[in-house]
């Protein structure tokens, strides 16, 4: 008699990361997974009940790796330079995961609530917003700069960039709202 194949949250979860990455969610089925898994369906819903929580799980995992990548990048240094390396840290994760990036944007409001991981994400924005001495609040602040980093990752994606690298975009884009940042601040000293 043979036994079924020992699995884990863990390796149903990293298997389903790495099938989005090379196949996109939109073929993510259990099915499929349970298959690259050598496993039956009904084996994978011990540790998901369904695919939205599979989903779910996949998208409290990106902004776990997320936040990670932004506070690698911020590590050590002055808050205007950790604003700019912040944001070329997202912009690089979104294009080096774009799959695991789009599910983490796609449960990012409604769902927000079951996982704490992405108000991880915002506090840390926040308190890095907090960290420069503007006259502005700091959520709008933070709000502003993903609203920026989250279009340009958009354009780039949907190639609108009319043929120029997205970095050299992202470039000016943060060199206007730092100098814009900094001309503020410089004013209300």
């Amino acid at each position: 008699m043979s036994y079924p194949k020992k699995i884990s949250r863990e390796t149903v979860l990293e298997t389903a990361l790495a099938f989005i990455e090379d196949h996109g969610l939109a073929d993510l089925s259990m099915r499929t997974l349970a298959s690259s898994l050598g496993v039956t369906p009904n084996a994978l819903y011990r540790y998901f009940p369904s695919k939205a929580e599979l989903e779910l799980a996949m998208a409290d995992e990106g902004c776990k790796l997320l936040l990670a990548t932004l506070e690698d990048a911020a590590k050590g240094l002055p808050p205007p330079d950790a604003m700019r390396a912040v944001a070329r840290a997202y912009i690089r994760f979104a294009r080096r995961c774009p799959q695991l990036y789009a599910i983490k944007m796609k449960y990012n409001s409604s769902d927000q609530a079951k996982f704490g991981s992405h108000d991880a994400i915002w506090g840390f924005v926040i308190q890095l917003a907090n960290s420069l001495p503007t006259p502005w609040d700091a959520k709008d602040l933070a709000m502003s700069l993903w609203a920026f980093l989250h279009g340009m990752v958009e354009l780039d994606r949907a190639n609108l960039l009319e043929g120029k690298p997205p970095e050299a975009a992202i470039e000016v884009g943060l060199d206007v709202m730092l100098a814009g940042l900094m001309a503020r601040m410089q004013s209300s000293l």
